[in-house]
């Protein structure tokens, strides 16, 4: 995958929540207690958490969680953050791309100003909007599996 020009050093990994949980923070709830960046389900062993890293910093993330959708296997994206002097430079995308498995059934609550980067990655709105207390309206997206 191509870096940003700006960030040549830029590389995707697996992480763990105490890596990911200050930029989930700072970027997801702002103003709110670091407890309310931690989600139900990020501790189990199913959960896997995913990092962009530039320069030693991580500078995106997101978590994929064990979460059927209609009663389907599938995995639940949450906590998708880029450090806001870094977004729309392609960073989130890449790493969506690195996590995502594409065999893979995957759905999120996206916010709403969110729905165009996930639409270009190949996901459908499945739900009007809905409010997310102190987070504020979001729709739920799908990503079908691909062959």
């Amino acid at each position: 995958m191509t870096a940003p020009a700006d960030y040549p050093e830029l590389h995707f990994s697996r992480a763990v929540l105490d890596e990911i949980l200050p930029l989930r923070h700072a970027v997801l709830r702002p103003g709110l207690p670091e407890c309310s960046a931690i989600f139900d389900g990020d501790d189990l062993e199913s959960t896997q958490h995913f990092a962009a890293i530039a320069n030693g910093q991580i500078v995106s993330c997101l978590s994929l969680y064990a979460a059927e959708w209609t009663n389907k296997p599938a995995r639940q994206l949450r906590g998708m953050a880029t450090a806001g002097n870094l977004q729309r430079r392609g960073i989130g995308r890449q790493l969506l791309s690195f996590a995502v498995d594409p065999r893979v059934l995957h759905w999120c609550n996206a916010r709403v100003e969110a729905i165009g980067f996930y639409a270009k990655a190949g996901w459908t709105v499945e739900s009007e909007p809905f409010e997310i207390p102190t987070v504020g309206p979001h729709v739920k997206m799908l990503r079908l599996p691909q062959p």
